[in-house]
C-alpha cells in the first residue's frame, strides 16, 4: 500500500512538472483583445510571427510590411516568371529606395500594379516609414476598388471628425469611404488622428473587416443581380448556378449571376484577370499529355483583357490572343458592358505608327509603351480600334475593320538583321533614355550597352538568333543595361532570378557577351527548336503563338519587344522592316497531326521536322516543283541544324501584314 501511495505521488510530481510545458504554447498574443482577428490572418499567411516565437500585436507597422499585408489580404499577388520579374519591376517600380533584390520589392510592385500606392513625388516609397492611419485608409480603399468593390461617394455622409482639417486632401475620400463601411473607426473623442501610426492589431482588425466585404459570407451560393454603372444589387438568391442563370435570362429586372459578390455570368462584357491566370485548353481545367501539351501552356498576369465567350459555375470560357480557352472563375473579373469604364485600344499616331493604349481596370488609367509597329492602312486618324490579338481589329461594337499583323512580332528569329555592329552601337549611344538620371542607385552619363553591338552580331552569325531581336530583348529586360543584376552580374536577360529573391538568384556572368551567349543558347534550345520544351514558333508572338506563350506572363511581352525592334529600325533607316518580303503561315488541321517540312520538294523526300500547330509563320525563300508538277515552297528551316526546308504550297497562306 505504501509503495502504491509513493508511486501516485511520484506521478503527480511528473504531471505537475509537465504543466508549464503545456501552457508554454501560450504566446504574447494569448488573451489580447484582438487575438481572434490576428490569428485568423496568421492562418491565412497574411501576418507572421517572429523568429523568437512572439507575435508583437502592439508593434507598429512599416509601409513595406503593410504593402505585403494588403496585397496578400486581397489576393493581389502575381507570380512572375524568373526572366520577367526584372522587366516588370523596371516598368512598374520607379522608387529609388525599393531595390529589386529586397524582400518587399514584389509586394510593392504588386501594390503599384493594382493601383494601391503611387509612392511619393520624389520617386521614393519610404518602405521603413511607419504606416499612418490615413495612408492605411487609402491603400485599403484602393485595394477594395481593385477587387471590384465600388462605393458611391455621393450617397455617403461627409466626415465629421473634429480633426478633419488635419487629414490630407488626397486621403479624405478614402477615409470617408472606409469609415462609412465601418472598416476604420474614429476615436472616442471624435477624432480620427490621421497621422497616428498603426499597430499590428489595428491592421488585423482593418484587414478582417475589409475582407468581410470582399469575401463576404453567403447564405445561398448564387445571386441573380441587377447592375448600374458602378454596382450590383441582389434581386434573388439561388442554391444553384443553373437556376440563377435561368432567372436572369427570363427576368428583365436581373442582369448578371453573382457568387459572393463576384459576377460569374453576364450577357456581354469583358473578362479581366485579377491574378496570375492559366488558360486551359478544355472545360475541365486540365492540361493534356505529351510534348505538345507541355509546350503550349499559356498563362498571363493581372489586368489582362480577355474576350468573354460564356461561363458556368466551374469555368469562364474566354479568348486570349485569338485562341479559345478556359479559366478558373476566381482569377478573372467579369465586367458587363454597362459597367465598363474603359478598354484598351489601338490607334495610329501622326507618323503612321501603331500605338497601343493599355487600360488599367483597377486604376482607370491608360498607359502606352510608344510606337510598336506600322499602323494598318485601314486605320483612320483619331479613331480607336480594338483587338484581342494585335492583328484582328474591330470597332467598339465588334465590327471587323481589318486583319493586319505586325512584322517584327511575326518574324522568325533565325533571320538576320541588316544593321552592322556599329549601327547598333550608334542607336544605343544616341537613344539611351537615362543620361543624367539616377537609376538603380547610379547616375548615368554613358549608355552601358553601347559597345555590345559586336557581341550581338557575332552571336547572330554563330547561333542564328537575330541580333536586332537580342538587342531589343536585352534593352527590355535590363532597362537598357541599368538594372542591378545587369550592373553587378552582367546579366541582361534576368536568367536565374526568382520572385522571392531575384537579385540573389540571378546568374552571374563575367561579361555582357557571356550573358548574351547564354541567352541565345537557352532560347535556341527551348523556344526555337520544334521539339524544344517551350516551342510555339520561333517568333515573338503573343499568348497564342511564339515565345510569348511561355517566356513571360505579360501577354504583351512579344508586342513590347517587337516595339523596341520597330523603333530601332525606324531610327537606323527602316532597312529591316519587310526585309523578308514573303512571310507566310502554316494552315492545316493541327488536331490530327503536325505539318511535315521536308528536305526537298515532294513527299518522297525526308521529313526534317513537323510543325505542331497551325498559324506558325515561315519565311518563304523560293519555289520548286515536285515530280507531279505541284508547287512547293522553300522556307527558312525552323530547325536550325538545317538551312532550308520544303512544304507543299497548299499548306501555306500569305501572312497579312500592317503596311
Amino acid at each position: 500500500m505504501k509503495k502504491t501511495v509513493i508511486f501516485i505521488l511520484a506521478m503527480l510530481l511528473v504531471l505537475s512538472s509537465l504543466t508549464p510545458l503545456q501552457t508554454s504554447a501560450a504566446d504574447d498574443l494569448t488573451g489580447h483583445t484582438y487575438e481572434k482577428e490576428i490569428r485568423e490572418l496568421m492562418s491565412l499567411g497574411i501576418i507572421n510571427g517572429y523568429n523568437d516565437g512572439t507575435i508583437k500585436p502592439e508593434r507598429e507597422v512599416t509601409r513595406a510590411e503593410f504593402a505585403k499585408m494588403v496585397v496578400k489580404s486581397f489576393e493581389l499577388e502575381t507570380q512572375l516568371e524568373a526572366a520577367e520579374f526584372n522587366s516588370a519591376a523596371a516598368e512598374t517600380i520607379n522608387f529609388k529606395d525599393v531595390p529589386a533584390g529586397s524582400w518587399f520589392a514584389p509586394s510593392v510592385m504588386d501594390a503599384v500594379k493594382a493601383g494601391i500606392t503611387n509612392g511619393y513625388p520624389d520617386d521614393t516609397f519610404r518602405p521603413n516609414d511607419l504606416i499612418t492611419r490615413e495612408q492605411m485608409a487609402s491603400m485599403v480603399s484602393r485595394a477594395l476598388t481593385a477587387k471590384g468593390v465600388l462605393t458611391d461617394t455621393e450617397k455617403i455622409p461627409a466626415l465629421s471628425f473634429k480633426d478633419n482639417s488635419s487629414i490630407l486632401s488626397v486621403h479624405k475620400e478614402d477615409v470617408r469611404i472606409l469609415t462609412h463601411l465601418g472598416i476604420i473607426l474614429g476615436n472616442p473623442d471624435n477624432t480620427f488622428a490621421p497621422k497616428d501610426n498603426s499597430k499590428r492589431w489595428m491592421v488585423a482588425v482593418v484587414m478582417i473587416r475589409a475582407r468581410d466585404i470582399v469575401f463576404p459570407p453567403k447564405p445561398l451560393e448564387f445571386q441573380a443581380s441587377s447592375i448600374d454603372a458602378d454596382s450590383t444589387t441582389v434581386v434573388k438568391q439561388f442554391a444553384t448556378f443553373a437556376d440563377a442563370k435561368a432567372y436572369v435570362q427570363n427576368n428583365a429586372n436581373a442582369d448578371v449571376v453573382e457568387r459572393s459578390k463576384q459576377i460569374v455570368w453576364m450577357q456581354s462584357g469583358l473578362a479581366v484577370t485579377n491574378a496570375y491566370t492559366e488558360v486551359y485548353p478544355t472545360a475541365d481545367l486540365k492540361w493534356g499529355t505529351g510534348l505538345r501539351a507541355s509546350q503550349f501552356k499559356p498563362y498571363t498576369t493581372t489586368n489582362t483583357e480577355l474576350k468573354y465567350l460564356g461561363s458556368t459555375d466551374k469555368y469562364i470560357k474566354v479568348e486570349l490572343a485569338g485562341k479559345v480557352g478556359y479559366v478558373k472563375p476566381s482569377v478573372v473579373r467579369l465586367i458587363p458592358t454597362p459597367m465598363l469604364t474603359g478598354r484598351s485600344y489601338y490607334e495610329a499616331n501622326q507618323y503612321g505608327s501603331l500605338v497601343h493604349k493599355i487600360y488599367n481596370h483597377s486604376t482607370g488609367n491608360y498607359a502606352s509603351a510608344g510606337a510598336i509597329g506600322k499602323a494598318p492602312a485601314a486605320f483612320q486618324a483619331g479613331t480607336k480600334y480594338y483587338s484581342f490579338d494585335g492583328a484582328t481589329f474591330t470597332t467598339e461594337s465588334g465590327k471587323l475593320v481589318t486583319v493586319a499583323h505586325q512584322y517584327f512580332s511575326n518574324l522568325p528569329l533565325s533571320t538576320k538583321t541588316s544593321y552592322t555592329a556599329e549601327e547598333l552601337d550608334k542607336f544605343l549611344t544616341d537613344n539611351f533614355p537615362y543620361y543624367g538620371k539616377t537609376v538603380a542607385g547610379k547616375k548615368w552619363d554613358i549608355s552601358p550597352l553601347a559597345g555590345s553591338g559586336a557581341y550581338f552580331k557575332q552571336i547572330e552569325e554563330t547561333h542564328k538568333v537575330n541580333a536586332l531581336y537580342l538587342l531589343a530583348h536585352a534593352i527590355h529586360e535590363s532597362g537598357w543595361g541599368t538594372s542591378l543584376i545587369a550592373q553587378d552580374k552582367n546579366n541582361l536577360f534576368g536568367y536565374g532570378a526568382v520572385d522571392s529573391d531575384p537579385y540573389r538568384g540571378a546568374y552571374s556572368y563575367a561579361t555582357f557577351k557571356e550573358s548574351i551567349l547564354d541567352a541565345a543558347v537557352r532560347i535556341n534550345k527551348n523556344y526555337h527548336q520544334v521539339e524544344g520544351s517551350y516551342y510555339n514558333g520561333s517568333i515573338l508572338g503573343n499568348k497564342a503563338l511564339g515565345m510569348n506563350v511561355r517566356y513571360a506572363s505579360d501577354p504583351l511581352w512579344g508586342e513590347k519587344i517587337g516595339g523596341h525592334m520597330y523603333r530601332i529600325d525606324v531610327y537606323l533607316g527602316k532597312r529591316d522592316m519587310f526585309k523578308e518580303q514573303n512571310l507566310g503561315f502554316a494552315s492545316f488541321d493541327d488536331t490530327k497531326s503536325g505539318l511535315n517540312f521536308r528536305s526537298g520538294a515532294g513527299t518522297t523526300n525526308t521529313a526534317l521536322y513537323a510543325l505542331p500547330a497551325s498559324g506558325i509563320p515561315v519565311v518563304i525563300t523560293g519555289e520548286a516543283k515536285d515530280p507531279n508538277g505541284a508547287t512547293w515552297y522553300k522556307v527558312l528551316s525552323e530547325q536550325k541544324q538545317y538551312t532550308d526546308a520544303y512544304v507543299h504550297s497548299a499548306y501555306i497562306k500569305t501572312l497579312p501584314l500592317a503596311k
